[in-house]
């Protein structure tokens, strides 16, 4: 074999290794996994969305959910939050998406932040109507043996009426 061609084969081969590694780690990398968890909940695959979470995460409230309820606690587990607002949110909408902008990220060691953008795009089932939300979302995520895991969740989302009544007997 000729020079030229054992060298543009060894190139070949290590840019395959390095798109290799490069995709690996993003993959798994932070704001992949912010994202990963958007995308759950837009599908309604609550286990899939559940999976991104270290047990005993922690939702920081604000601000009530919904018009009219006062503030609880300042925090909440944050997989029984979603295990509560799924189930809702799904049987109240024909279709809710979120799409997470990220804004910054930052890693150190086995911690990181992602700062997102989020959008939701949501069509209540019983009127057809349909409305968009855009807020600010800062995950805590933690490097895990199984990879990066959302530990906590705090937002500046407004209260809403998404499921409010939608509970109630008719009658």
């Amino acid at each position: 074999m000729s020079n030229s061609l054992i060298k543009a084969i060894s190139l070949l081969a290590a840019a395959a290794i390095g798109a290799a590694l490069l995709n690996a780690a993003t993959v798994d990398s932070p704001d992949a996994v912010v994202a990963s968890f958007n995308q759950a909940i837009t599908e309604r695959d609550m286990d899939a969305a559940m999976a991104h979470f270290v047990p005993g995460g922690v939702q920081f409230n604000l601000r009530p959910s919904h018009g009219g309820l006062e503030t609880g606690p300042l925090t909440a587990e944050l997989e029984a939050r979603w295990r509560m607002i799924g189930p809702v949110l799904f049987s109240a909408t024909s279709s809710y998406s979120r799409t997470p902008k990220v804004i910054d990220a930052h890693v150190d060691g086995d911690v990181a932040t992602v700062w997102v953008q989020t959008s939701t795009k949501t069509v209540l089932s019983s009127s057809g109507e349909a409305s968009t939300e855009n807020f600010s979302e800062l995950y805590l995520l933690f490097k895990t043996e199984q990879g990066w895991r959302i530990a906590g969740v705090v937002d500046n989302r407004q209260p809403d009426d998404i499921g409010i009544g939608s509970a109630q007997p008719a009658g």
